[in-house]
């Protein structure tokens, strides 16, 4: 199936660029929205994107504020808004290729990260879906409200732009083996310098108050109970939590409201599905839930 690929730019509500991709097919199936993860960018998802485009969907994805090319002398690479303002940052992005494609079916896929913004973006916008995908998806961590509230307290002491939060949680160390099976993608991982940077304070409180909104189950409205949600993950990804943390996950949408929530495990793959030697089984199985 035809189509193109433009690179396109979005305003912000504080007026940020937000640097993002459009591939268009033509009459789209429906439009899909890609939100990535911590500390990577839009570009490490083209070829998935390319493989959705190629099966009729019209595909957006930008980078995250302070991410990629969505920067600033305020928002640069180790930095985040709030979760508010990157919540807000992925409405921004709706809007835009919902006002292209009047009528079209959206569906969300977020990775990492980038699912747990997806979560809190059901919290009041699930209407705005009509599919999610959860890739890697974070678990719920016992004790994150404290841990939050820590956070603010050393991000006081230690200002904005400092690393004593990301010392005390101990991300100041650089293996990132529980990426990826695959040595072709850790490589490019590792050698990409849009990859694998610290997070400064700030940027990793917002990462924890991602976390902790999982289990704020008073905010979600649950407007649309109906949404299909599918959950893939690594068997080997500690991100989730194992079998019991995905189980939380799963049981926490459930929970909220959510009737129809799926699950794949992929055998011999860690974090990065999408990116794993074999990434054509998930494309796959990913495709046959977009297209059912």
């Amino acid at each position: 199936m035809t189509g193109s690929i433009r690179n396109i730019k979005l305003k912000a509500n504080d007026g940020l660029e937000l640097a993002a991709v459009l591939f268009k097919a033509e009459n789209p199936r429906a439009l899909v929205q890609i939100i990535h993860g911590a500390v990577e960018h839009k570009n490490r998802y083209f070829d998935f994107a390319e493989f959705l485009q190629s099966n009729g969907f019209t595909v957006i994805i930008s980078d995250n504020r302070g991410h990629g090319e969505s920067r600033n002398d305020k928002y640069y690479l180790g930095t985040m808004g709030s979760l508010e303002q990157m919540i807000e940052d992925q409405l921004v992005i709706t809007r835009y290729v919902k006002q292209l494609y009047p009528g079209k079916e959206l569906y969300m896929i977020g990775h990492s990260l980038g699912s747990l913004f997806a979560r809190v973006y059901l919290q009041e916008h699930d209407h705005e879906l009509s599919k999610l995908v959860l890739s890697g998806t974070p678990n719920y961590i016992p004790g994150v409200q404290a841990a939050y509230m820590l956070g603010k307290i050393l991000t006081m002491l230690g200002g904005r732009r400092g690393y004593l939060l990301a010392k005390i949680k101990g991300d100041t160390k650089q293996d990132h083996s529980w990426i990826s099976v695959s040595r072709k993608n850790l490589d490019a991982y590792i050698n990409d310098p849009l990859c694998g940077y610290i997070y400064e304070n700030y940027g990793l409180l917002t990462l924890i108050d991602a976390d902790r909104q999982m289990h704020n189950f008073r905010r979600f409205k649950c407007a649309n109970p109906d949404l299909p949600i599918l959950s893939v993950t690594g068997e080997d990804d500690p991100v989730t939590g194992g079998s019991k943390g995905l189980q939380d996950s799963i049981d926490s949408l459930k929970k909220v409201g959510y009737k129809n929530v799926a699950s794949i495990v992929y055998k011999g793959m860690k974090h990065e599905v999408l990116n794993e030697d074999n990434k054509e089984e998930v494309y796959r199985d990913i495709l046959d839930f977009l297209m059912k």
